[in-house]
């Protein structure tokens, strides 16, 4: 028998002191006597036999929401048990194959393969007449452009070298350094005048000898005046 030392004593005593005193509070338990029930394979009693028990009343459109949602669930349980039992069958077939399945579609990959080599083959030697045939055509057509380029510039050329032409024809009638002593001859023994009037039949009257181009140029004018 062991004994406790006295100064665990003295500490558990003013525990005790110190603590709080609670009201206890007593539950009777009382033993609850299950009724026994008769087994599954007992038929039913003879006074219940004609008793028809009232089911609580549904509303038709709240039944009617109860069979579509059952049908719902129905036709998505059925969609399951088809899914499975399909992956299940796909599943025993896969780990059913034999090493002769494998080697006849092994044999058939190759033969779709070298069938895709072909076609491959095939279809790039049509990309590569289909690109030769751009490339030709292409290239004649930048011929013929610069064919069109060419003469475009033959043309701008030769409007050009007329320009030139007619503005030297201009320039070899204006008074040079070289040509003024000729022109002031010319000028004092051919005298001609640009003062001219117009009477109102038409006729232009000139205090000297006019200049042959203005001269027709306004009887054209007064022509075409008296025509409208």
């Amino acid at each position: 028998m062991a004994f406790l030392p006295r100064s665990n004593i003295c500490n558990i005593l003013k525990l005790r002191e110190s603590c709080i005193t609670v009201p206890s509070l007593s539950i009777q338990l009382r033993w609850k006597k299950i009724p026994k029930r008769k087994p599954r394979y007992l038929p039913m009693a003879p006074s219940k036999v004609f008793r028809i028990p009232q089911h609580p009343y549904v509303s038709p459109d709240e039944q009617q929401l109860r069979d579509d949602l059952l049908d719902e669930y129905y036709r998505k349980v059925e969609s399951l048990r088809v899914l499975f039992k399909a992956e299940l069958n796909q599943k025993s077939i896969d780990e059913g194959r034999t090493l002769e399945n494998q080697k006849e579609e092994e044999a058939k990959f190759y033969l779709l393969l070298e069938e895709n080599k072909k076609e491959n083959e095939r279809i790039r030697k049509i990309r590569e007449e289909t690109m030769e045939k751009l490339f030709q055509e292409k290239q004649i057509h930048l011929m013929q452009l610069e064919e069109n380029r060419k003469l475009e510039l033959q043309k701008t050329k030769m409007r050009v070298d007329e320009i030139v032409r007619k503005e030297k024809e201009k320039l070899s009638q204006c008074i040079t350094y070289e040509n003024l002593d000729d022109m002031i001859e010319k000028t004092i023994s051919e005298p001609k005048n640009y003062n001219y009037a117009i009477d109102v039949n038409g006729n232009i009257k000139w205090e000297g000898t006019p200049p042959s181009e203005l001269e027709e140029k306004l009887k054209k004018g007064i022509a075409q005046y008296f025509e409208n």
